[in-house]
């Protein structure tokens, strides 16, 4: 880890990016629109109750994807720890602080919460409520997040005796001799997700939809949801451990095995983050399948009562 220099106190990077939440939400819109349209009107609809409250990059389905990093902007840091689970990679055995090791209000709690929220019996009667768009817009976003591994674990050592943040206090040397925050490398798939003002940026162009719906059934079609048929599907504990064990396992040790940034790293991480997209995607259209699934029931059984 030596050839990684610490950086000074980082402002919070947006998670995945933008392009990486949206990608994360095509994915699921394209799977739910092939096998449960009806989840994603349902979906769809809840997200459209937000709209005249947000400042209209956030207006569909794919887009709402990246509102809880928009809403940052407005005060609303209260909700900046929904982002990630910081469970500690600590090769050192350092003494790590109790409420660090703790700490509960995390990603996990928040898909957890949002769920609880839209699957709530006692307010079957009201599928559209304020707090359950907000919910909705939650889901999108933290079921992307949980497929960053980053967004799963901090590192702690002695050169970060308080933990790297997830890498956002860590920076890496790319081979043109800048330096980048180890986190938004990330987020932004190895830089080849980074959208501008001309490209993907929100809100979407016709083109642009269009766009991202044939990257997303490019990843698609590169990984099949075939592959992921023994996977946890609707389980963000078992989600967010996967993370931690693919940050572990992968994400640090190739840096402190080649002690070097090289293009093999770069290959492997692109690779590794288009798949992770394509699970994340799937996992989120799964998690709205048993959410909406749960609502119906809820709903039934209050018609035979009433």
């Amino acid at each position: 880890m030596q050839s990684l220099l610490i950086c000074g106190l980082i402002s919070l990077v947006k998670c995945w990016w933008d392009l990486g939440h949206m990608m994360t939400a095509q994915i699921a819109k394209n799977q739910l629109r092939n096998d449960r349209p009806d989840v994603l009107a349902w979906a769809d609809s809840l997200v459209q109750d937000l709209n005249n409250l947000t400042d209209g990059r956030t207006n569909s389905f794919v887009e709402a994807a990246v509102w809880l990093d928009d809403i940052k902007e407005t005060g609303t840091s209260f909700l900046n720890d929904w982002h990630y689970t910081d469970k500690p990679i600590n090769p050192d055995g350092l003494l790590i602080k109790i409420e660090d090791q703790g700490r509960n209000i995390n990603s996990i709690y928040a898909i957890n919460q949002a769920t609880a929220v839209l699957t709530n019996s006692k307010t079957a009667k009201y599928r559209h409520t304020m707090f359950k768009a907000q919910m909705l817009r939650v889901l999108l976003h933290v079921i992307g997040d949980m497929h960053q591994p980053l967004h799963d674990t901090t590192f702690w050592n002695d050169t970060y005796p308080n933990g790297d943040a997830g890498g956002n206090f860590m920076k890496i040397q790319l081979k043109n001799g800048s330096f980048v925050n180890f986190h938004s490398y990330w987020d932004a798939v190895a830089f080849t997700m980074v959208s501008n003002t001309t490209f993907m940026s929100r809100p979407l162009s016709q083109s642009d939809h269009q766009n991202l719906d044939k990257q997303s059934n490019d990843i698609i079609n590169k990984f099949p949801i075939n592959k992921y048929q023994k996977y946890d599907m609707t389980n963000p504990t078992v989600w967010s451990l996967l993370g931690f064990r693919q940050a572990q396992q992968f994400v640090y040790p190739m840096l402190q095995k080649s002690n070097t940034f090289n293009s093999d790293y770069e290959i492997q991480a692109i690779e590794f983050c288009q798949e992770n997209l394509a699970i994340g995607g799937y996992r989120l259209a799964a998690k709205l399948i048993e959410i909406y699934d749960t609502i119906l029931q809820n709903e039934i059984r209050l018609s035979q009562v009433q």
